[in-house]
């Protein structure tokens, strides 16, 4: 610790001459501050103490980090200031994955591309890779507008192609400090309207991760919780094997169960129940089902296959043949008609189907192999298939045609 305040003090006070704002410091060095103030000021006033509470959370987090044997490929990367609130998000991430019974590897900064961890995830063996990403904006200034959670969840985006591989499932966790709950939900809601209209089946889905600090009272004595707030908002167009779950511990430790006041970015603002409970697991938004899907995509029209050389589908009168929960429909190359709804991107392969509206016949092309790791795939045989039934479609399982 010495040692980082030492190599960062001077482009510290750099950044101090330039009278940048405290938001584009090298923030250990915002907390430092804070703490001289603190110790000043009390007991009477008690200057910044959403400030000092981070100061005592970052202290742990680094001390903890210092003993384990990745620390001298970390040290480095805590002397920039983007870098510094980047690894320290990072690591209370990999902390959180911990706790929750996972495996997790930090994978040092290098030239190549890379996710930040990859986790081996607890009873399944498999692996998923996080990219995380800490926009300047959500280092705890409040009232971001519209147009610049449209930019940070835009670069949220390209992060995750850049630094995800296609051929594992991965999360992008976007991070920040000290935000307003109403800030967290426009973040959210423009999270999920941008994932609706994305084709990426090895992305599960974007993670939030903020610190903010909690003040309680109980008669004389007060108290500042330091706190994780974790979402996580499901994109449709997965299709891995690995499932995130919506289940919140009701009975978990950690839990907390006081009257609260949430500090954020200065103010103190009561809440308006009178007790609550704070889940350090990640919670699971998933998009109620939309009829005709998000992405809409007509199919390519071919001649009526010859007997016994393709796999056909054929319609008893349902509508559409096959439903999903994905977030993209395919339709009739001719007519319109909604032919699978809600699909995947890799829900049907090398398979024709003939329209119930219109006789035409539409093809699903064969795919390339799957790189991702998925459930399973179902073949058919070459021949005539007549279905009475709506076929429910699941992510991580293909219909193939042989």
């Amino acid at each position: 610790m010495p040692r980082i305040i030492e190599k960062t003090r001077s482009v510290d006070e750099r950044a101090k001459l330039h009278k940048s704002k405290w938001t584009e410091r090298h923030r250990l060095h915002v907390l430092l501050e804070s703490a001289g103030e603190a110790a000043v000021s009390l007991p009477e006033y008690l200057a910044t103490p959403w400030f000092l509470a981070e100061f005592r959370a970052t202290v742990d987090v680094i001390r903890r980090w210092h003993k384990k044997a990745i620390w001298r490929e970390l040290e480095p990367s805590l002397v920039n200031p983007q870098n510094f609130t980047h690894t320290i998000s990072k690591l209370r991430l990999a902390e959180h994955m911990q706790h929750l019974g996972h495996e997790v590897r930090i994978v040092p900064k290098g030239k190549n591309a890379s996710p930040d961890l990859i986790v081996r995830l607890y009873g399944v063996g498999s692996l998923l890779n996080i990219e995380c990403y800490q926009p300047e904006r959500l280092s705890g200034e409040s009232k971001i507008s519209r147009k610049n959670l449209d930019k940070i969840v835009k670069h949220s985006m390209e992060k995750a192609k850049k630094q995800l591989p296609e051929n594992t499932p991965g999360i992008l966790a976007i991070c920040g400090f000290n935000q307003p709950r109403k800030e967290l939900r426009a973040l959210k809601k423009v999270i999920g309207e941008r994932l609706r209209k994305t084709e990426r089946p090895n992305l599960c889905g974007i993670l939030t991760l903020f610190f903010s600090v909690l003040y309680s009272r109980r008669k004389a004595r007060q108290r500042l919780t330091p706190m994780m707030n974790v979402d996580f908002v499901h994109n449709p167009s997965y299709f891995g094997r690995i499932i995130i779950g919506d289940e919140e511990a009701k009975n978990h430790p950690r839990l907390i169960r006081t009257p609260l006041r949430e500090i954020v970015g200065g103010k103190l603002l009561e809440k308006k129940e009178t007790s609550s409970k704070v889940d350090i697991g990640s919670r699971t938004s998933v998009p109620k089902e939309i009829s005709g899907g998000f992405i809409k995509k007509k199919l390519r029209l071919v001649d009526k296959p010859s007997h016994m050389s393709r796999a056909v589908v054929h319609s008893r009168g349902i509508l559409p043949l096959f439903k999903g929960k994905g977030n993209t429909s395919y339709l009739c190359g001719q007519c319109g008609t909604v032919l699978v709804g809600n699909g995947w991107k890799f829900s049907l392969s090398n398979i024709v189907i003939e329209c119930p509206t219109c006789q035409s016949f539409n093809e699903f092309p064969k795919f390339k192999k799957i790189e991702l790791p998925i459930l399973g795939s179902v073949a058919l045989a070459k021949g005539d298939y007549y279905f009475k039934d709506m076929v429910i479609l699941k992510p991580g399982a293909c219909l193939l045609g042989l």
